[in-house]
């Protein structure tokens, strides 16, 4: 840790709290976990019925000029901006103006004969079976990218990218898939993505403070990135203006103004029926793909979630969850490529859902069920070997993730162990399957441990794999 960032995060305490009587159990547990993680800032806020119950800000959003982070710090939320071009495209949708349903050819011309199957369905459900293009040749992440495109210019060389897979047979992540919707939307708009973002979504949810990046604009309060390299922390990596504020990914926001989000589209001020943004979909070879309008849906320790996270090389990482049926959503924000926000989320929800089981915990705890952990381990073993056993889990078990994405996740695991076990509290379908309990493993990889939870159906099967990625 280098002596600035140790005083930065000896400082973080006095920073995070001014205004406050006193810091809570939450608080001392983020102090404590961005210390551990040598985190420079962070901001978080929370929604509970219908309304935005608390704010944080702790440590620096830029540690140059020390300055402190508060809720009104603006961070770059890089692909849960995915989120608001989804929702854009819905708008349209209501409005008789988008149909889901309709070839990208007809908004693009000299596209390859590939793609002759895309339609829009695919690109807001991540089947195009296009890959991602961050951090591949196109857009290298170790490096400065200042290639200067457009619209039309992107749009060809997403056509140099490799399919991996047919239109709409399997979900890839995609954010070529979200940043050729954003183009749509233009088109049919009329104007510019930004600008049909602000007037009718971040106005009418009163969300002042964001906006999409402007590489040349004096933003106030703007927080700095960060990354590491060869053991220092450093700034981020700098990008040209069309790729910082490609539509995937290119949205400035506080916390707060996030919360905001959520409660304008609960109250319907947003779109009409805000639950189809996570109803999630089906591929059309029947696949579960569990990602709609910038939403991924999951399962977070029982709990039905739906959310989307982002980390982006100029240096941020960021996560939004709402749990569906707790009442209960919230952002947390931070200026650090590095950063594991789930832990930090994982707090916040412990924080409002008492009961809530905390995995580091667990793992220092007697097993009393080890055959049943012992078979969680031997399925995700015959995973790693690129199968399915089908005396242990169900075939679509890791959907929406392929048996060979998730056998690569699992070339990384070290060593296996347990780390919890539990019963959802209300009843809990995932992929048409009734989830009875589960089991938490803890995954020892370099340089740390990641958690990850395997859910059993009716009959004993592991029919649901959390948090694989």
């Amino acid at each position: 840790m280098t002596a600035l960032l140790r005083r930065v995060l000896a400082l973080a305490a006095a920073s995070a709290f001014a205004g406050l009587a006193r810091a809570d159990d939450l608080d001392r547990e983020i102090e404590a976990e961005m210390s551990r993680q040598q985190v420079p800032g962070l901001t978080l806020a929370v929604v509970r019925g219908g309304r935005v119950v608390r704010t944080g800000a702790y440590g620096y959003g830029d540690l140059e000029w020390r300055a402190a982070a508060t809720p009104d710090t603006r961070f770059e939320i890089a692909s849960m901006s995915k989120m608001f071009t989804g929702a854009a495209a819905r708008i349209l949708v209501e409005e008789g103006r988008l149909d889901p349903e309709m070839p990208i050819h007809k908004w693009f011309d000299g596209l390859p004969v590939s793609w002759d199957g895309m339609k829009v369905r695919h690109l807001l459900t991540m089947s195009t079976g296009l890959p991602e293009d961050w951090g591949g040749e196109l857009i290298p992440y170790d490096a400065d990218v200042v290639t200067t495109y457009d619209d039309a210019s992107m749009l060809r060389a997403f056509t140099t990218l490799k399919p991996a897979a047919p239109p709409g047979t399997e979900f890839h992540y995609s954010s070529p898939g979200y940043a050729m919707l954003g183009m749509i939307v233009t088109k049919i708009a009329g104007t510019s993505l930004p600008r049909f973002v602000r007037d009718r979504i971040f106005a009418p949810a009163g969300m002042e403070r964001s906006s999409f990046v402007d590489n040349v604009e004096v933003v106030p309060e703007r927080a700095q990135g960060y990354r590491r390299a060869e053991g220092k922390v450093v700034k981020g990596w700098h990008l040209g203006q069309y790729l910082h504020a490609r539509p995937d990914v290119g949205i400035l926001s506080t916390a707060p103004d996030l919360a905001r989000w959520v409660v304008a589209l609960d109250a319907g001020r947003i779109v009409k029926e805000p639950a189809r943004l996570w109803d999630g979909a089906t591929a059309d070879s029947g696949r579960h793909l569990d990602y709609s309008y910038g939403w991924m849906t999951s399962t977070a320790l029982g709990h039905r979630v739906a959310g989307h996270g982002g980390r982006y090389r100029t240096g941020f990482r960021s996560t939004i969850q709402a749990w569906l049926d707790d009442d209960l959503a919230f952002v947390v924000l931070a200026n650090a490529d590095w950063v594991d926000v789930d832990r930090f989320s994982l707090m916040v929800a412990r924080a409002y859902l008492p009961g809530l089981p905390s995995p580091e915990a667990e793992r220092s705890r007697p097993d009393s069920e080890r055959a049943l952990t012992a078979a969680a381990i031997r399925a995700l073993r015959a995973v790693r070997e690129g199968r399915i056993d089908a005396s242990l889990m169900t075939s679509d078990a890791l959907e929406p993730l392929a048996v060979e994405e998730a056998a690569a996740f699992l070339e990384q695991v070290e060593a296996y162990g347990y780390a919890g076990r539990g019963r959802p509290p209300r009843p809990l379908v995932v992929h048409g399957h009734r989830l009875v309990d589960y089991t938490t493993l803890a995954l020892q990889m370099k340089p740390d441990v990641s958690f990850l939870t395997l859910y059993r159906d009716e009959a004993g099967k592991f029919a649901c794999v959390e948090r694989l990625e």
